[in-house]
């Protein structure tokens, strides 16, 4: 029986990837990530969603996929269809961000899901630290990279590339059509750039390439890119320039790399970085080195010596900002922005962010470094790996990937089911 893909997600958006494979009675399903509204998210604050709800509530409003034969039926609604069991399927994450993997605690029983042993502990120490995914833990299983596991009559392969957080992959799907590469998030000017180019090598030649585009719809980056060591360099700076006074961070604490470089450089500047108590049990689930919660020093002391402290306020939710009016600030303290929570002028929490720093007299720093591949290097990648087609998601402008030299470029329908090569295939119901 032929292959044939489907995307559930990524489609005209930023994140919430979803491809699925079938061939046969057997189905490889790459990512399951938390949908992404087009709109307005329904589920940001102050919303709280109903944890014994989860599930149904997020499919009752279109924010969750109805995507057959993978859900737990205790999750939705008695007497909906989706709690039908359906083919064997096996899921294959990508990395440790939620638009990627934030829906694998809603998978039915029995349906394994694997991803790299950095990703798999990511998540655990996440669910260790308070901080899993609804419905818990799907039944991981740590895959070494380029170790190929056969599931029915595909075959998939990880592929490990370099993005912001521990553990980020590619897959190669072997069908008896021909392969499917997929990216997962990816970029080249990180510390390891040879991990995206070995992706590139091993994909070369294969029928289908899916490939992430989140720069496509960004505006041009103003000259180079932003890289790591722009991003410490810029730390280091801000404590040398600040001394004596507060500086207020937010980064991912999920890009470990970049944890560890900062404990390290605001020690060689005798400071230590104060992490809320959730994000500092993460940190030392995962054997991070130097982790100091703030709880364990307080606001007295972080009011004797300001100059000694950099401080990350756990602020995903925003019900603490208050709290920032009792902190210390001096005349060079600065909120420096690398990457962290709230992500950026697009998520709705940024504007009441950025309206309490004013209020407060805080200024607002961003030193970050973009955890996606450029544009540029974007279109080099699918030139090297010169598929027969190409299917640009997680980008709201596919349209902008223009490949040279003979690939096919697929825009996909959500839903819709192709071959390999990019034609739509009728549903069977007989």
């Amino acid at each position: 029986m032929a292959t044939t893909v489907e995307f559930w997600g990524g489609v005209g958006v930023i994140g919430s990837s979803k491809i699925l494979i079938t061939e046969g009675d057997h189905r490889v399903l790459l990512d399951f990530g938390l949908d992404i509204p087009r709109g307005t998210d329904l589920f940001r604050p102050p919303v709280v969603p109903r944890p014994h709800r989860y599930l149904a509530d997020r499919l009752r409003v279109g924010a969750a996929p109805r995507l057959p034969g993978v859900y737990d039926p205790a999750m939705v609604e008695p007497g909906d269809p989706l709690g039908e069991d359906g083919p064997a399927t096996a899921v294959f994450v990508s990395h440790a961000h939620i638009d990627h993997c934030g829906l694998v605690g809603t998978l039915r029983p029995g349906i394994e899901v694997h991803a790299a042993p950095e990703t798999v502990a990511v998540m655990r120490a996440l669910a260790a630290a308070g901080d899993g995914l609804p419905g818990g833990d799907p039944d991981w299983r740590p895959l070494a990279a380029e170790t190929p596991v056969a599931f029915g009559p595909l075959t998939v392969e990880r592929i490990t590339v370099d993005h912001d957080v521990p553990g980020a992959s590619g897959y190669l799907v072997t069908t008896s059509d021909g392969v499917l590469a997929f990216t997962g998030d990816i970029r080249f000017h990180g510390r390891a750039p040879e991990r995206a180019w070995r992706l590139a090598e091993r994909a070369a030649g294969c029928e289908m390439f899916v490939t992430e585009g989140t720069a496509l719809g960004l505006p041009v980056f103003p000259g180079p890119v932003r890289t790591e060591d722009d991003v410490v360099r810029d730390f280091a700076a801000v404590l040398e320039e600040a001394r004596g006074d507060l500086v207020l961070l937010a980064m991912y604490p999920r890009d470990l790399e970049r944890v560890a470089e900062f404990i390290e450089v605001a020690g060689a500047a005798g400071r230590r970085i104060l992490w809320g108590d959730p994000v500092a049990a993460f940190l030392r689930a995962l054997d991070v080195e130097g982790v100091v919660a703030y709880s364990e020093v307080g606001l007295e002391e972080v009011k004797a010596d300001p100059g000694a402290f950099v401080y990350q306020p756990d602020l995903r939710d925003l019900r603490g900002i208050p709290n920032l009016a009792d902190l210390p600030v001096g005349e060079r303290t600065v909120w420096l922005h690398a990457n962290g929570e709230p992500l950026g002028p697009f998520e709705s929490r940024w504007s009441l962010f950025t309206e309490w720093l004013d209020a407060l007299g805080i200024p607002l720093r961003r030193i970050g470094s973009f955890g996606h591949a450029t544009a540029d290097d974007l279109h080099t990648l699918v030139h090297r790996v010169a598929p027969r087609t190409v299917v640009p998601i997680h980008t709201d402008a596919p349209e902008r990937l223009h490949p040279v030299g003979g690939p096919a470029r697929l825009l996909p329908v959500l839903a819709q089911r192709y071959d390999l090569g990019g034609h739509p295939v009728e549903r069977n119901f007989s």
